[in-house]
């Protein structure tokens, strides 16, 4: 939405077949920005928080057809949708300084036992799915033993969260671009939830397609790497206090075998939560996409997953 150079916004949303085979709608953003001059833009509304590469991209952006697994556990499911304010300061260098507070739009999941626990998110993420299948194994694996139950989604994000995140190209190479965020708010346990990120991002023979720096294209190779962790402030069942830290990390590698077709490899993994008993988790991904018309509006993706966890095994 472009109503002047000074007022600019956007309204973004899908569809998904959930359970039962229903088909759904859901709205993903609905914002405003307000740009007070070439620097500083004020905005409000629905929208995706930044935070670090991957959380702000919209599902066709992906390099891959599912979500990383840090992102996954750590971000709200990959990512924030805040329902608030942001503030959006442009640094030289083509940097992008963003501030958001607002409170945070959850996914609904059925947290009950017996088979009706689903745990997908709304794209489709076989994450959580992987995550239910430890469940389940440590609770037959335990099933004669007593112990606390721990539930990892309420570590995430419930109530409200304040956000900072800086992206920016460095001075002495605009093919390099750094990342680095941090959050703070409230999880369904009532406390705090402190997350972190830092990224590297490096292209190599990108060509400048007017966005102010090199764009991904035929012939070019893409390096990505990004840390994300969390310090979580919690209640046991007994009302016990307890802090745990959660972390992982994600590194990406993208040829461009034509502008419409890219080979894409990954490495991801995410450590373990002995309180919800889950045990650190690999994951190796080859992906190959493809745009299958000359506009770059249609595009095809196939993927290979391998993943290794003592649980649910390789």
């Amino acid at each position: 939405l472009e109503f002047s150079e000074a007022v600019t916004g956007r309204v973004s949303g899908f569809g998904h077949q959930g359970e039962d085979h229903v088909w759904e709608a859901e709205l993903e953003e609905a914002y405003l920005h307000w740009h007070l001059n070439d620097f500083v833009s004020v905005g409000g509304g629905q929208f995706l928080n930044a935070f670090g590469f991957q959380s702000d991209l919209h599902l066709h952006d992906w390099f891959f057809v599912n979500q990383n697994l840090s992102n996954s556990r750590i971000v709200n499911e990959g990512e924030l949708i805040s329902q608030g304010g942001e503030l959006l300061f442009r640094t030289p260098g083509s940097g992008l300084l963003t501030f958001a507070l607002g409170g945070l739009r959850s996914h609904a999941h059925d947290h009950g036992h017996g088979g009706e626990e689903e745990g997908h998110d709304e794209h489709g993420d076989e994450h959580e799915d992987e995550e239910h299948d430890e469940h389940e194994a440590d609770e037959d694996h335990h099933g004669e033993h007593e112990h606390e139950h721990f539930e990892i989604d309420e570590a995430g994000f419930q109530s409200w969260a304040l956000t900072s995140d800086y992206r920016f190209r460095f001075p002495f190479d605009d093919s390099v671009t750094g990342s680095f965020s941090l959050g703070l708010g409230e999880n369904g346990f009532g406390r705090n939830t402190t997350i972190y990120g830092a990224g590297l991002r490096k292209v190599w023979n990108g060509h400048d397609h007017g966005q102010g720096g090199p764009d991904f294209c035929s012939g070019a190779v893409m390096l990505q790497g990004e840390v994300i962790g969390r310090t979580v402030d919690a209640f046991l069942e007994d009302g016990d206090e307890v802090t745990f830290d959660d972390y992982g990390y994600s590194n990406s590698l993208h040829y461009g075998l034509s502008d419409r077709t890219t080979l894409s490899l990954r490495h991801d993994w995410i450590s373990a939560v002995e309180l919800a008993e889950l045990n650190d988790r690999h994951r190796l991904s080859a992906a190959i996409t493809a745009f299958v018309d000359p506009e770059q509006r249609v595009r095809a993706r196939i993927q290979y997953d391998h993943t290794l966890d003592d649980t649910v095994g390789s």
